[in-house]
């Protein structure tokens, strides 16, 4: 009897404890679905514009291969909600096990009760039983009794009652959940065929750009002493600033970079919003990353980034990931023009600019509009560094992709 008590408050215990977990769990998977989803459809309307261009372009790639990472997230996000389900249908069947056998249970004590009851249920035998009594205490006693038992009595059907409604609610969150479970494997179902399909398109962009090895070759060499010409003419940028910053303090024999307490200030500032900065586009995808690498359509070809390159719409605007002063604006031959805003002791620079909305020494705020970018076909893309300046002078290139926020 005490292990029958005991399993059954193990099991209101896990039954009162889990539909709060299951439900924050639930929450959690389906608001990680909704990001992906939006990734997925900004990453489709970015193909779109691709697809409809007469130049097919590397960018193409880059952003079908992040539409079938975002694809493999969501039917693993997706599993995994499954798997929550099937543990709640499980753990639902079992309480609607145990409210079906306390049901079973209470129905039982109340009609040996009724039974009881009906034979009983004489006026003239009640009085008997109370007038037969030994003493008056005894016959107040018998009295409290018979008023105790049909109070039980009353009791016992009010909790049939409330438990057939816990029934009623236990079997209608058990349709629920089997619903949403149907609802997920749809969906489920619907992306593993996307993901097939976006497979075939990445074979097919890849087989149309490969078809055209010269072309490809030409234009990869092209891009690289765009870099090349680019990093050349942000370090001379940054040089001469710091040239100029040591000519107007009077060092101009010091090599070094002198931190004074606004520039330790606004560097601090900067660091301390390491991974939370804005992206420089409204949206995006990021199609070209940082560092040095292989190429991905051509192996044999390396690949060196400073920054990282973001494909987004035709012509869309640029803006600036912290608050600064703008430090240089270039013109540079085949990146377009150029902005580098300073924060202290960190430069963020943003190239293959079309348009340029602000001026050398201007105050830019976080976010603000700085440009608009050089049109590719029907999309463009950004080119984003940063850069830190060390005590020394040295220039340290950072991954900006550490510095923006995951989207």
């Amino acid at each position: 009897m005490n292990n029958v008590r005991h399993i059954l408050l193990v099991v209101i215990f896990i039954s009162s404890v889990l539909p709060g977990l299951a439900q924050t769990n639930s929450n959690r998977l389906k608001a990680e679905q909704r990001t992906i989803q939006k990734k997925i459809e900004n990453t489709k309307t970015l193909i779109k514009a691709t697809r409809n261009s007469k130049q097919l372009t590397m960018a193409e790639i880059g952003i079908i291969k992040n539409q079938i990472n975002y694809r493999e997230e969501l039917i693993s996000n997706l599993n995994y909600q499954m798997r929550k389900i099937a543990d709640q249908i499980f753990h639902k069947e079992k309480e609607i096990k145990v409210h079906e056998s306390n049901l079973k249970k209470l129905k039982m004590d109340y009609a040996r009760m009724l039974r009881y009851a009906y034979k009983n249920r004489n006026t003239d035998y009640k009085l008997l039983y109370l007038f037969s009594a030994n003493s008056l205490s005894q016959s107040y006693k018998r009295l409290k009794y018979l008023q105790e038992y049909a109070s039980y009595r009353k009791k016992q059907a009010d909790r049939i009652i409330a438990e057939q409604q816990k029934f009623k609610e236990k079997i209608k969150e058990l349709e629920q959940t089997k619903i949403r479970n149907e609802e997920v494997a749809g969906t489920q179902y619907a992306e593993k065929k996307h993901f097939l399909m976006d497979q075939e398109m990445q074979k097919e962009a890849l087989s149309k750009i490969m078809s055209d090895e010269a072309r490809l070759q030409a234009t990869l060499s092209k891009q690289e002493k765009q870099k090349k010409r680019l990093r050349l003419e942000i370090r001379r940028a940054i040089e001469a600033e710091l040239a100029a910053t040591r000519a107007k303090s009077g060092n101009k024999a010091i090599s070094g970079f002198k931190e004074t307490p606004e520039i330790k200030l606004a560097s601090k500032s900067f660091e301390s919003n390491k991974g939370k900065l804005p992206w420089p586009v409204a949206k995006g995808e990021i199609t070209g990353k940082f560092g040095k690498h292989k190429h991905n359509i051509v192996k044999t070809a390396d690949v060196e980034n400073n920054g990282i390159d973001i494909s987004t719409t035709k012509g869309a605007g640029v803006r600036v990931i912290f608050k600064g002063e703008v430090s240089s604006v270039l013109v540079i031959p085949g990146a377009g023009k150029v902005v580098m805003v300073k924060h202290g002791s960190y430069r963020s620079v943003y190239s293959n600019l079309q348009e340029v909305f602000v001026t050398k020494g201007e105050k830019v705020e976080t976010k603000e509009e700085i440009g608009q970018l050089l049109a590719n076909g029907n999309t463009s893309q950004a080119h984003i560094e940063v850069w830190k300046i060390n005590a020394d002078g040295s220039m340290a290139k950072q991954n900006p992709e550490y510095w923006i926020y995951n989207k």
